[in-house]
């Protein structure tokens, strides 16, 4: 979770060439599908502020504290591809 600053996702394109595709805010989160997947992460993240502070947990710890919540963020999970298509 974003916890101060500001952050963008960035994914590359058919061409390689790398494109900005979300806007993180303080509260946002990223990272979860490739926790809920177990597959590499499908975007890198950049700091766009001049500082950037988030809290992290391991595979381990989210499906542990976070495993009744899957549902419910497998169904957010679909904002991405809505995303994706749109862009």
């Amino acid at each position: 979770m974003l916890v101060e600053g500001t952050c963008s996702a960035h994914i590359k394109d058919e061409q390689g060439k790398e494109k900005q595709v979300f806007e993180y805010k303080p509260n946002d989160y990223f990272g979860e599908l490739a926790l809920l997947r177990d597959e590499p992460r499908a975007a890198t993240i950049k700091t766009t502020s001049a500082t950037c502070i988030v809290a992290y947990i391991d595979r381990y710890a989210f499906k542990r504290l976070l495993g009744p919540l899957e549902k419910i963020l497998q169904r957010n999970a679909e904002r991405y591809t809505k995303y994706m298509k749109n862009h």
